[in-house]
């Protein structure tokens, strides 16, 4: 307030101060000028205009260098406010551009307290607030706050892998100097689902090998024993042959399924634009089946079949689900019972995963699949019951892993690549639709998929 009060008093004395100048500047070179003229030095005509120039110079001088003085009284009453006012704009830009920015950042000062922790920070590190909460108490990593102290001392920024306590999350932490002196700003990566990425390829290519590896030695086993013990044993070569055939078949249908896995997963994210009627598949997928239920004395039953349920979709990735589907309820029902096989439609896709979860008392259920359609869209729906063993409830979740056989939970009757269900659930996430299951032992195991409906295709004349 002071500053305010004195800043007039001191600009009007250096304006009088001022102009005292400039009328002696004016009058000590006229003086000179006229002493000049009088002693023949210069004539009266250069005296006037040498006056001339002299006095608009002077007025110049004065009315251009008066705003600069000004300006430096004014500058120098106020340096606390300018420093202020920098400080602030200082705190606005950073604190504004940190909390602006899409993953966590945290900016420490040179007290080792946080200045400024955006929402994802907080998120991540569980800040109630970040305002000089000490480094040490709010990183929660050892090795993070080790990092940070060494970037603050040298200033060289530093890259640190790690993973928090309790929630198993991996980051890539980038440490580098803040806009300050000892300064430290730190961004994070989440790289936690890359890590499950790679780990996910890492235990396919081990169970792929594992799997491959399996009829292989097989088949070289008894290549061995045909070439030496069983050498001129004839009579045992029609069942070593037989076996052989065997294990080349599993491994050409392992082959087959994991190129079909590849290619499914490689289009994907490509949702198909054609609009097909799902019931002449089932048809045509039960009347290739029927001699494989023939050979189990089962039955195929189909429901509203005969009606047109239309969906979006690959009619060829279509066919495959419901082989599938159909082909394992085949192989798990027992002998003499039936295979049913329904389709339905329903308002919403929500109702369409209700409706088909209960069919089956006091079954167990799994979501193998949640669609990535509007639940509000309206649904059509598939179901495949056998009348089996049924599946114990703990295992349900983990159908549709790859190489998990369904047979396992049913006493390792069955022999399978471990792959299709694992087939069926990418080609479905193609199509924005859901798989489920549900089962009961003793009773039996129905798997169902919904999907978004289609509209009827308008025919022309």
């Amino acid at each position: 307030m002071s500053n305010n009060s004195s800043r007039p008093n001191k600009i009007q004395t250096l304006r009088q101060k001022r102009r005292k100048d400039f009328f002696v500047l004016i009058f000590g070179c006229a003086g000179l000028l006229t002493l000049l003229l009088f002693t023949g030095g210069i004539s009266l005509a250069e005296w006037v205009l040498a006056n001339l120039v002299l006095i608009l110079g002077a007025i110049a001088y004065f009315e251009g260098s008066a705003h600069y003085h000004v300006a430096s009284v004014e500058a120098d009453t106020e340096p606390a406010a300018t420093e202020s006012a920098n400080s602030k704009a200082y705190e606005d830009t950073v604190h504004g551009l940190i909390n602006g920015l899409p993953f966590p950042t945290i900016l420490i000062n040179a007290d080792g307290r946080l200045e400024v922790a955006n929402a994802k920070a907080k998120e991540v590190f569980r800040l109630v607030t970040d305002n000089g909460v000490r480094a040490s108490a709010a990183l929660r990593q050892p090795d993070l706050l080790a990092a940070s102290i060494r970037v603050s001392d040298t200033g060289a920024e530093e890259q640190l892998a790690f993973k928090l306590p309790n929630d198993g999350q991996s980051w890539i932490a980038q440490i580098r100097p803040g806009p300050k002196e000892n300064t430290v700003i730190i961004t994070l990566e989440d790289r936690t689902t890359i890590r499950r990425a790679e780990q996910v390829r890492v235990d396919f290519l081990a169970n792929a090998s594992h799997e491959l590896r399996t009829p292989l030695t097989a088949i070289s086993g008894f290549i061995e024993t045909m070439r030496g013990p069983a050498k001129n044993d004839y009579a045992a070569w029609g069942n070593f042959l037989d076996i052989m055939f065997q294990q080349s078949e599993r491994m050409k249908r392992l082959i087959s399924d994991l190129l079909s896995l590849s290619r499914i997963e490689f289009s994907e994210h490509n949702v198909p634009s054609t609009t097909i009627d799902l019931s002449p598949l089932l048809v045509a997928a039960i009347d290739t089946l029927e001699q494989m239920a023939h050979e189990k004395s089962l039955k195929i039953v189909a429901e509203n079949t005969d009606q047109s349920f239309w969906v979006v979709a690959d009619p060829d990735e279509m066919t495959q689900v419901i082989q599938n589907l159909i082909s394992n309820a085949i192989k798990y029902a027992a002998d003499g019972e039936k295979v049913i096989v329904q389709i339905g439609a329903a308002n919403t896709m929500e109702r369409a995963e209700s409706d088909i979860s209960r069919g089956i008392p006091e079954a167990a259920h799994a979501t193998l699949l949640s669609p990535q359609a509007s639940q509000k869209v309206p649904a059509i729906w598939v179901r495949v019951v056998d009348e089996g063993s049924g599946i114990s409830a703990q295992k349900l979740p983990r159908l549709g892993e790859r190489f998990y056989r369904v047979d396992e939970s049913r006493g390792g009757r069955i022999d399978g690549t471990g792959l299709g269900l694992a087939i069926v659930k990418h080609i479905l996430a193609r199509h924005r639709g859901g798989l489920a299951v549900e089962s009961k032992k003793g009773v039996g195991t129905a798997f169902s998929f919904w999907l978004p409906r289609g509209n009827v295709p308008v025919r022309h004349g």
